[in-house]
Formats: structure tokens, sequence, C-alpha cells
């Protein structure tokens, strides 16, 4: 994925996968990646995606009781 992208973290890897298949569900386009260095988590994957698909992302989650950290202009 070469343009900026948004990297979406989540609690554990468990809300990952969940995630990432929501996003396969409804045809989003999501990578699971491991989670950058300078943003450990305890979760060490996460799903990196387009801004407007990141906000879709923090939308589902929300109403799945995850809570997420989004980062923007991942490279």
């Amino acid at each position: 994925m070469s343009e900026n992208r948004d990297i979406v973290l989540f609690q554990n890897i468990r809300q990952v996968i969940k995630a990432e298949q929501w996003c396969v569900d409804n045809s989003l386009p999501v990578k699971v990646i491991p989670v950058p260095k300078p943003w450990s988590t305890e979760c060490g994957m996460c799903l990196e995606t387009t801004g407007e698909i990141a906000e879709k992302l923090e939308q589902y989650a929300e109403e799945n009781g995850m809570r997420t950290r989004r980062m923007h202009n991942h490279k």
C-alpha cells in the first residue's frame, strides 16, 4: 500500500480478527499488519486502510463495545 494510510489499533487480536472479518464481509479493503513500534499496544496486530474505511471501522467498533485508537497518515 503505497499511499498514506490510517492505522486502527485494537485492544486484542480477537478484536482485530473480528473487525477484519466484518470488513471482508462488507467488501472493505483492509490489511492486517504488525503494530508499528512507536505505537506499541498490548495487541501486536492492527488494521491498515484508507481514512474513509477507518471511520467506518471506528463506528463498527464503537457499536460493538470495542475501543480503538486511530493513527492518521501512516506511510
